[in-house]
């Protein structure tokens, strides 16, 4: 049995069916299980317009925002159900040779449904010199573009900018581990293409989320820009008191 997928998509009808809809296309995976999430009744005329049907089962009127849209996708879905989570804008995931997107799925499946961990994602990248085979399960970012978990409805987003560092923080703290397999990567374009994230105030509100997250978690995290822009760094050695 796969699990259901949800995509959270703002104004990108056309985006999404040549990025993340056409990876999923390309590696089989059953549409009737993809379910997308738009902001209005008018934003699923849009999608249901543009976007061609046989590429997903259902169009799914939740909130308007990205913490309000993730918290909306988890009352969605049944407590403690195991699903899959895609950014609209995934061009795909980057996998090391003989490991495929079900061998992941298979895997992340498994230790979500030994209780081993509640989060599993891959790395934040598709360099390949970066590949190993293996996982692992200390404080490490889990991205938002690409995740498995399974869904626990106490866990809320608070903060849109970092939303992905915070759910990370809240699974460790649940469940003591987090898995990011080193046997592949995302690909993907940061920050780029109009729709998704409104990009008004967007470094404002990227302050707040690190400052949110590292006045709130200070032994979990810290303050650490990239750059310009305004980033967090999770301690690795953090370990459940």
């Amino acid at each position: 049995m796969l699990p259901r997928l949800v995509i959270p998509s703002y104004q990108r009808p056309h985006l999404i069916q040549t990025k993340t809809l056409r990876y999923l296309r390309v590696q089989g995976y059953p549409s009737d299980k993809i379910l997308i999430f738009v902001a209005s009744e008018d934003e699923k005329r849009l999608y249901e317009t543009g976007v061609p049907p046989h590429l997903y089962g259902e169009i799914i009127v939740g909130r308007l925002g990205l913490k309000e849209q993730r918290n909306f996708i988890s009352d969605y879905l049944e407590e403690d159900e195991i699903y899959i989570s895609f950014d609209d804008d995934v061009e795909s995931l980057k996998l090391m040779p003989n490991y495929t997107f079900y061998d992941l799925i298979r895997d992340a499946c498994n230790v979500i449904g030994a209780r081993q961990t509640g989060l599993v994602g891959v790395l934040p990248n598709d360099d390949a010199r970066r590949f190993k085979d293996s996982v692992s399960t200390h404080l490490a970012h889990i991205l938002g573009s690409f995740f498995i978990a399974r869904n626990h409805r106490d866990l809320r987003i608070t903060r849109t900018a970092k939303e992905d560092y915070e759910r990370t923080i809240l699974y460790w703290l649940r469940y003591g581990t987090v898995y990011r397999s080193r046997r592949g990567g995302v690909q993907t374009k940061y920050l780029a293409g109009n729709g998704g994230i409104p990009s008004e105030n967007r470094r404002e509100r990227e302050i707040e989320g690190v400052r949110y997250l590292a006045e709130t978690y200070p032994t979990l995290c810290r303050r650490k820009d990239k750059g310009n822009h305004p980033d967090l760094e999770l301690n690795w050695r953090a370990t459940v008191e």
